[in-house]
């Protein structure tokens, strides 16, 4: 016969073990992205819409036939495994692929319904579709005219303007309260985390529609990530982000929709919730679940 436990009888300790079982599945779910509830859901209308987009470099067909919206005030993320066209698709969305050699284009990429492969600015492009890249960027220069520089280029010369449009913007990056004292400090002192806040008020500054990020957190420590992670949360309020992740974590706990890239196809798209718990296509389920990938 086992020993029983002083002071607990078996309906207690039955009990403990419902609770210690429920606490486990509870973190385990909470870790694994599963925790993501369904929370009645606001239609947001679409922002951009990429219509059967065929990529190539030279003979390489990069992306293929692939079809995705992207609604406004909410968070996209594309996940997939390394050589996939999740980066490539996120440099199409605001032309950065043009200064590729040989590549080729052919589908149709619209903002607001206006197709930006056709007769359309890139400048004006760039301004409205904003991008932060995978690596902390800032110009050599001073924190101010690192978060100026667009401002400048756009026109704007008046000083007011200018420490109106600085303040906003590292206040929108969570960084104002950081480097208030030190603008004419070089951006490059700041650590790895501020860098990358530094380089989202850069691209806050020229007030864009839309905000791409290309693993905006992969080259920064635990902390600095969770930051990053809290602040998009915070700008989606306000802007439409794409962002590009191999964390799967990451992308259940910030995104409203998640797609699925697999050699240049897009193999599913869906609510966040719905993707990982129950994903339609049998390649999304093996990778969510590291058969492979």
């Amino acid at each position: 016969m086992p020993e029983e436990v002083p002071g607990l009888n078996e309906k207690e300790l039955g009990g403990t073990a419902e609770a210690i079982a429920a606490a486990a599945q509870e973190a385990h779910d909470r870790e694994m992205g599963s925790m993501i509830t369904e929370q009645p859901k606001v239609e947001h209308p679409v922002r951009m819409s990429v219509e059967h987009l065929d990529l190539y470099y030279g003979d390489h067909h990069a992306l293929k036939d692939v079809s995705i919206d992207i609604r406004d005030r909410e968070i996209t993320s594309f996940i997939g495994p390394s050589g996939c066209g999740k980066s490539t698709l996120l440099r199409c969305l605001n032309r950065m692929n043009d200064m590729v050699k040989d590549c080729r284009i052919e589908g149709k990429i619209t903002l607001d319904g206006e197709d930006i492969y056709a007769d359309y600015n890139v400048t004006r492009l760039r301004q409205q579709v904003g991008m932060v890249f995978q690596r902390p960027n800032p110009f050599p220069m001073s924190i101010f005219d690192n978060v100026a520089y667009g401002p400048r280029g756009l026109g704007i010369k008046k000083r007011s303007e200018l420490e109106e449009i600085v303040e906003e913007s590292l206040t929108g990056a969570a960084l104002w309260d950081e480097v208030k004292d030190k603008l004419n400090q070089s951006g490059l002192g700041l650590s790895g985390g501020q860098q990358q806040r530094l380089c989202i008020a850069r691209a806050l500054a020229v007030k864009p529609q839309v905000l791409l990020m290309d693993e905006p957190t992969s080259a920064l420590d635990p902390i600095s990530t969770v930051m990053v992670e809290q602040l998009a949360m915070e700008l989606k309020k306000d802007y439409t982000l794409v962002v590009v992740t191999h964390n799967m974590q990451q992308a259940s706990r910030i995104s409203d929709s998640v797609a699925y890239f697999l050699l240049g196809e897009l193999v599913e798209h869906a609510p966040t919730a719905e993707l990982f718990t129950n994903p339609k296509d049998s390649r999304t389920a093996d990778y969510l679940t590291g058969r492979f990938g």
